[in-house]
């Protein structure tokens, strides 16, 4: 009997985790050349608010620029919310996998 494995790299949460990774390495690389994105300016807009919040100012505030840290939170909300449940659903399917292998009969 085959079983169709799919590489430890080509998994979805493996793919997410690893792109929020990706992203906050080329945050810290723009923050620390100086190359910033060419955007509009975000004074008086909905996320020009959310960037200026308390939340942003005083508690998360790991880069100095405040795009930076709203792209952070977003993409860290959904990648990382997409890559913790992938691998806990896969810890668990492992598990109960073994769990039904050790019982079954041989």
């Amino acid at each position: 009997m085959t079983v169709n494995r799919r590489l430890f790299f080509k998994r979805s949460w493996v793919l997410s985790i690893g792109s929020f990774l990706l992203l906050q390495f080329i945050f810290i690389m723009f923050e620390s050349t100086g190359w910033m994105p060419n955007l509009r300016e975000m004074d008086g807009t909905l996320f020009g608010r959310i960037a200026e919040s308390t939340f942003f100012r005083e508690w998360f505030s790991f880069y100095e620029t405040p795009y930076f840290n709203l792209c952070t939170v977003f993409f860290g909300t959904v990648l990382l919310a997409h890559g913790i449940v992938g691998a806990s659903k896969k810890l668990m399917t492992d598990q109960m996998e073994k769990r039904w292998r050790a019982g079954a009969p041989e």
